[in-house]
């Protein structure tokens, strides 16, 4: 029953791709893409635990596949209910927006000056081991670090704005988020490329598939500590996965009886995440999900390695039955990204501001990342678009 459901887990993630033959619906590839690409990772690691113990949603994790097939379907509804409601551009598709002169250059500045910040604050760190210094070396500079993401981020959304994306521009910016320390934004570069050639039709070689591939490889291993690391790679990924045993806990504790619901406590201490740890010292080490490591690792929270409980699992502890509602209707920054998406492959008539800052949150690699998702809107929706002076159209 547990394999059945899971199947079907499987399928309701992937629902939304059903949208691409809906007739609003323009740039059909694209929305396909996305929607294979973003619930690739959260599907593996539903499946790839089930390939290993065929029997792990047999007890109390049978709730949590019950949780996330209800969580999908809202999810699906809410591309659904967007793509029908956006109103459409008439005979015309988007081109691209022209730039003011010199952008360019000084968004590379500021890149530049606040890595050269983080690397003077870790003594080279962030320049010869990046992994290291995203690991220790971001308390107290972490809003530096996340403006020279921001920086790249927008950076390279110009270049694919101006269509001038291309293979040595990629590898540039693969480059340059290299040096984050973060494995989610290096693949991050990679997904984010390959839907901006499938959206402008551009073809990929052979050649560049298996050199882009190499590289994602090689730069994965180094910033996942492989070489040298005194574990082999398949014990040390192994941890990925590890988030099953970890929601198991609370869901057994559910079966039992013993679980208390919070009540929305971890949903409204979230809320902490708006508040830099510079200007604010005394900020607590223990809010949001973070709330759920310290009721099961008291302390943990505040040497900065917390393990994940997984998608839907705070909400449950939260909210009960009704996690599925909560974790799609209270997320904004996914509410948001499927507004986005539905903007773009519709080719929505909507305000300037909105186009502009709908392709950033679609095309840009690490856009927001780790920043709150209320200051992420305001940068796309009201600080970048300022940077434009006109739209251009073409004729289909």
């Amino acid at each position: 029953m547990s394999i059945l459901l899971l199947i079907l887990v499987v399928f309701f993630a992937l629902l939304p791709v059903f949208l691409t033959y809906h007739h609003k619906v323009k740039h059909k590839k694209l929305l396909f893409f996305f929607v294979i690409l973003t619930n690739f990772q959260p599907i593996a690691i539903l499946v790839i635990p089930a390939l290993i113990n065929p029997n792990i949603f047999d007890g109390s994790l049978f709730n949590y596949l019950i949780l996330t097939l209800v969580y999908y379907l809202i999810i699906f509804l809410a591309y659904w209910v967007m793509i029908l409601g956006v109103s459409q551009r008439k005979g015309h598709l988007v081109k691209f927006y022209s730039s003011r002169n010199r952008l360019y250059k000084y968004i590379f500045i500021f890149a530049i000056l606040f890595f050269g910040i983080l690397v003077v604050h870790s003594d080279g760190i962030f320049l010869t081991n990046p992994r290291y210094g995203y690991q220790h070396y971001r308390g107290g500079f972490g809003a530096i670090w996340v403006l020279y993401i921001l920086s790249i981020s927008v950076l390279y959304y110009f270049v694919v704005l101006r269509k001038e994306i291309n293979l040595k521009k990629v590898l540039f910016f693969i480059l340059l988020f290299f040096f984050t320390g973060s494995k989610a934004l290096i693949l991050n570069v990679f997904i984010s490329s390959f839907l901006v050639y499938v959206w402008l039709n551009k073809k990929i070689s052979k050649t560049q598939i298996i050199l882009v591939s190499f590289i994602l490889v090689i730069l994965m291993l180094k910033l996942f500590d492989q070489f040298g690391a005194s574990q082999d790679f398949l014990t040390r990924a192994s941890t990925y996965f590890d988030f099953m045993n970890q929601a198991s806990k609370v869901f057994e504790d559910y079966d039992s009886g013993q679980l208390t619901h919070t009540n929305g406590e971890i949903f409204s201490s979230s809320f902490w995440s708006y508040i830099p740890r510079g200007i604010y010292p005394d900020k607590p080490y223990v809010y949001g999900p973070v709330t759920l490591v310290e009721m099961y690792y008291p302390g943990m929270a505040a040497t900065g390695h917390t393990p994940s409980f997984g998608a839907l699992t705070p909400e449950f502890v939260d909210f009960g039955w009704f996690a599925p509602f909560f974790a799609v209707v209270f997320n904004l920054t996914l509410l948001v990204k499927i507004f986005a998406v539905s903007v773009i492959v519709t080719n929505a008539n909507i305000g300037r501001r909105w186009q502009i800052g709908s392709m950033l949150l679609v095309f840009a690699p690490g856009f927001g990342f780790h920043l709150p998702i209320i200051f992420t809107m305001l940068v796309a929706f009201v600080l970048v678009p300022g940077l434009f002076k006109r739209v251009d159209y073409e004729k289909n």
